[in-house]
């Protein structure tokens, strides 16, 4: 807790808590310590605890059970946490459990926007990987993935219909550590081929999100860019300005 933060303590809290919750330290089905535990722990008043619980609960993110305690809600949702970057790790840390439909692997040649996303000549070859990724075995994005051949050689012959990571096979093959990556998402609609793959009705509202992911030396390794169901997955984002 910031006493100097213009930003109200039950605020801080609720923050706090949430971001335990979407960063796994806190899991579903977890109960939440008692309102004096955590008025001692933040050095608050116990309204002021209660104050943050109580707007968890309505966020969904936390759900009282009368005589019994607060404990971290079963999600209906897969929050998709932009500090994370793998959909792996991100699906892992909330409790649901990860896992992949191919929908194509090929090479071809790269646009002019992808090629200068990847810092090469466009009309170079490119692996391209599509997948549906799944939470709990619910369709959550249609991703595809965009790499470079003459980078990763060998990524054309692995077998995607495995439920792996991408970023783990990196850096377990080729010692890559993705840890930077360009983020921008916008609202879309999904089209009738998305939606089909997403088990959603067309026209349902989406988000497109495009990246670009880099090693800690600024090199890029991969353009993707996804389509979420709208009905299925959210956007979580935490902000800090640093001076």
């Amino acid at each position: 807790i910031n006493l100097k933060s213009k930003l109200p303590l039950y605020d801080q809290i609720e923050r706090n808590l949430r971001d335990l919750i979407v960063n796994g330290h806190l899991k579903p089905g977890q109960a939440v310590p008692g309102e004096w535990d955590l008025a001692d722990y933040y050095g608050v008043s116990r309204l002021t605890v209660r104050r943050a619980l109580d707007e968890l609960v309505r966020q969904s993110w936390l759900e009282k059970k009368h005589g019994v305690g607060t404990f971290v809600r079963q999600p209906s949702m897969a929050s998709i946490a932009a500090g994370k970057l793998s959909f792996t790790e991100q699906m892992r840390s909330i409790g649901r459990e990860p896992s992949n439909k191919l929908v194509s692997q090929q090479v071809v040649a790269a646009t002019e926007k992808i090629a200068r996303a990847l810092r090469i000549q466009e009309g170079d070859p490119i692996l391209e990987i599509t997948r549906v990724r799944l939470a709990d075995n619910v369709p959550i994005l249609l991703e595809t993935a965009c790499l470079s051949t003459k980078q990763f050689p060998s990524l054309e012959s692995h077998d995607w219909s495995k439920d792996e990571s991408l970023y783990k096979v990196l850096n377990d093959e080729y010692a890559i550590v993705i840890s930077i990556m360009d983020h921008t998402i916008k609202p879309v609609a999904l089209t009738e081929t998305e939606a089909r793959y997403l088990k959603a009705a067309a026209g349902t509202p989406a988000i497109l999100s495009q990246i670009i992911a880099y090693t800690p030396n600024d090199e890029p390794v991969e353009y993707a860019w996804s389509v979420s169901n709208g009905d299925k997955s959210e956007f979580y984002f935490h902000f800090q300005r640093t001076e």
